[in-house]
Order: structure tokens, then C-alpha cells, then sequence
């Protein structure tokens, strides 16, 4: 069964195809603090600032459900978007 960490290789691909580069932390930074728990990617503006945060969920979850989990984080880190991802479904 296809795991959230599959779902992230589709999701790392995208965000690569999109022109981020998911190795420069001033762009991208996975697993940073946020409220309960750990935001599995914070994009970032030109500036660096926080932009989004994108919740990933493993194929076989509907990424919507993390829709509460995800703005808790947004407004945690003072970010005013939010993306849900499964790899397969994407929700903005």
C-alpha cells in the first residue's frame, strides 16, 4: 500500500515542474513547527517569507480531511495559503 512518503515524491515532483527548488530552504522547507504538530511543506515567497503550507496524505486518504489540521498550521506560521495533497488529488 502506497504511503504518505509516495505521495511526497509526486508532491516533490510538482513543486520541481513548478520551479521550486525543493532543496533550498529559502523556497521550500519540509517538517517545520507549526501549532500541535509539523507542517510537511512551508513554500516560500522570493522573499523567503512564508506562503502556503501544503499537507500531504498518503493515495489512499482524501486530502481534504486534513483541511482543519493544515489551517491550524497556516495560521500558526502566519501563512494565508493552504494546499492538500495526496499526490493523486490536490485542493487549494
Amino acid at each position: 500500500m502506497p504511503t504518505e512518503a509516495d505521495a511526497r515524491i509526486v508532491i516533490d515532483q510538482l513543486l520541481r515542474e513548478a520551479g521550486r527548488d525543493i532543496t533550498n530552504k529559502a523556497q521550500v522547507s519540509t517538517e517545520e513547527p507549526a501549532a500541535d504538530g509539523r507542517a510537511d511543506y512551508l513554500l516560500k515567497n522570493s522573499r523567503a517569507q512564508p506562503l502556503a503550507v501544503i499537507e500531504a496524505k498518503r493515495f489512499a486518504v482524501d486530502p481534504y480531511s486534513a483541511k482543519e489540521q493544515a489551517k491550524a498550521y497556516a495560521v500558526s506560521l502566519g501563512v494565508p495559503f493552504v494546499l492538500l495533497s495526496n499526490g493523486q488529488e490536490h485542493y487549494f
